[in-house]
Parts: structure tokens; C-alpha cells; sequence
């Protein structure tokens, strides 16, 4: 990879990496884990500056993640006093960020079908995006389609309860097969929706996984990351063909995917008693069922056959 100018890339805020790029040459700096931990911030800080001075490097350009919030994005935007004076920001869609990894990797110059799947990444309209079909090139990207917008009761806490979005799909009627929560939660987790209190919206695929999850009792609650999809995942039944199906609507600039009928089905299985194993597979089928046929469409219309997949999910 040639560098015009000496660049300084930070990623987002968990699992955070950096890399200097000067001179053609790429220099990666360590793992640091979370910046929301105050102690691996200060690393982070430490790490990035003395790896500057090891390569000689005084950043024109730094490179950041769109999200406002992130304490990389502020320790971009604040500047350093070993970043070049008149350095420039430009900060990267995170799941635009994703795909052009990949087209990095495999050396594909694009247009490519970039689909970005995970748990979180700020949008370009606000909302947090994770279930993304874009068309990506190295400059840019045009979103073609994504997953339904959500809301995320109570915020970030649905990473740790994701009950919480298992109610914030199905709403009342997912309610009688959460057993593990009290009434008293559910009917506040309604009142929030209901009142639009502290719901932010998602287009997440990570988050579906965890509401999949936490219906079908394998994980109400999580203890680490990604506990409840990889739960999922681990029982899923083999030589199952079957899928729950699910619905696309076209907003006039892209189409939006609905899986509520997805979740009205499984939770139809579920009381009528059937294996979970089977319910969790036919939960993967429709998103692989989702991946192939969205994907086929955009290639149809568009006449691209590079297709890229990305992200955590």
C-alpha cells in the first residue's frame, strides 16, 4: 500500500487497533482492548505516541471512526502535539470501514455488494447501523439495503439483557416466552417503547441474534460479549433446510428488510413445543436466505460480482 502523506488510522472504540502508514510502509501498533476502560485509554495515548516516535512519523492525515462519541474519535478530533500542525480528520463510516478492509485484503478495486453485519456502528443518519448491504467502492459507498430499524430499549443495556430486544420486535407478545424475566421489567421495557423513552434505533443484525437468543431461553442475559448468538449457533440442529421466511418493503432508495415475521413464527414453534435446536437453525437459514437473496438482486441490478462480507456477525 503507497501513502501519499504519513497517516495515523484509529479504529473504533472496542477492540481498538492503530496503524501509521509512511513512505509506502504500514506500521500497526498493539491490541488495546476496550478505550472505554480508563486504564487502556491511557495505553492507548502511550502506545500511539511512542510508536510515532519510533517510525518517525507526524501525522497529516488521521484517520478516525464516524461515532461522536467514541474516545478515539475525541482523541482525533482534539488533535496531539506530535500530530502535524495542520493535520487533516476524515473520519470513515464503520461498516463502509469494513468492507474496505476486505477489498484491501483481496486486492478489489470495486464497485463491490459489501455486506456488514455486526452489533454496532454509527450511521450516517444518527441511527446505529449492523445489518447492511452497501455498495462500496475505496471513496465511498451507497447503502442498497438494511435490516429494519429497532428500538434498543435502554440503550447500550440491551448488549447485557438482550431480552430487551427479543420485546422491542415482538413487543407484547414476546412476553409470554421470556420466562426469566419478571413482569415488572417487561411492562417497563413496553412503557419505554410506548412512550419513546431511551429507545435509540438499530438496524442491527448482532442485536436480531441476541433477541433470536433470548426468545427461543438461551440467553436472557449475557455475561460477555456475543454470549447469546454464540449459544445460538452451538445448538443449532444439522440438515436443517427449512426457514421462517421474511418480508422486504422498498423505501424508494433502498429496501428495507423486516423479520418480524421471522420472530412470529419462531415464537409460534416455541409454544407449540418444537426442539429449540430446530428453531435456532431455521433462524440461521433465514439469514443466510436473506444474505443470498439480497445479494442476487443487487448483483442482477447493478451487474456487480465482487461481493464482499464483513463485520462480527
Amino acid at each position: 500500500m503507497k501513502t501519499k502523506e504519513t497517516i495515523l488510522a484509529i479504529g473504533a472504540d472496542l477492540k481498538s487497533r492503530f496503524l501509521f502508514g509512511k513512505e509506502g510502509s504500514l506500521h500497526p501498533g498493539p491490541d488495546i482492548g476496550d478505550l472505554s476502560d480508563v486504564s487502556n485509554y491511557e495505553r492507548f495515548k502511550i502506545e500511539t505516541e511512542l510508536l510515532a516516535r519510533d517510525v518517525g512519523a507526524s501525522p497529516k492525515v488521521v484517520v478516525c471512526d464516524l461515532h461522536p462519541a467514541y474516545f478515539s474519535t475525541k482523541f482525533a478530533k482534539d488533535g496531539q502535539s506530535w500530530f502535524a500542525r495542520d493535520y487533516k480528520l476524515v473520519q470513515i463510516q464503520h461498516h463502509h470501514a469494513h468492507i474496505a478492509s476486505v477489498m484491501q485484503e483481496y486486492a478489489l478495486k470495486g464497485p463491490v455488494i459489501g455486506v456488514s453485519f455486526d452489533g454496532t456502528g454509527y450511521g450516517t443518519d444518527g441511527n446505529i447501523w449492523g445489518g447492511e448491504f452497501l455498495i462500496v467502492n475505496r471513496e465511498g459507498f451507497t447503502r442498497s439495503a438494511h435490516f429494519k430499524y429497532r428500538m434498543m430499549p435502554g440503550g447500550d443495556r440491551v448488549v447485557s439483557e438482550p431480552w430487551r430486544m427479543a420485546v422491542s420486535v415482538l413487543g407484547e407478545e414476546a412476553c409470554s416466552a421470556i420466562t426469566k424475566v419478571s413482569g415488572k421489567d417487561k411492562d417497563l421495557v413496553l412503557a419505554m417503547m410506548s412512550k419513546n423513552i431511551n429507545v435509540p434505533l438499530t438496524s442491527s443484525a448482532g442485536r436480531l441474534f441476541d433477541a433470536a437468543a433470548a426468545l427461543i431461553g438461551v440467553c436472557e442475559y449475557a455475561s460477555h460479549e456475543a454470549e447469546g448468538p454464540i449459544k445460538l449457533e452451538a445448538i443449532c440442529e444439522e440438515d436443517v433446510e427449512e426457514n421462517y421466511g421474511y418480508e422486504t418493503v422498498n423505501n424508494g432508495t433502498c429496501d428495507i428488510i423486516d423479520v418480524k415475521i421471522t420472530f412470529k413464527k419462531m415464537l409460534e414453534d416455541i409454544k407449540k413445543g418444537r426442539k429449540k435446536s430446530v428453531i435456532a437453525a431455521m433462524f440461521h437459514n433465514t439469514i443466510c436466505e436473506i444474505i443470498v437473496k439480497t445479494v442476487k438482486k443487487l448483483s442482477e441490478q447493478r451487474g456487480i460480482k465482487d461481493v464482499a462480507l464483513s463485520g462480527g456477525v
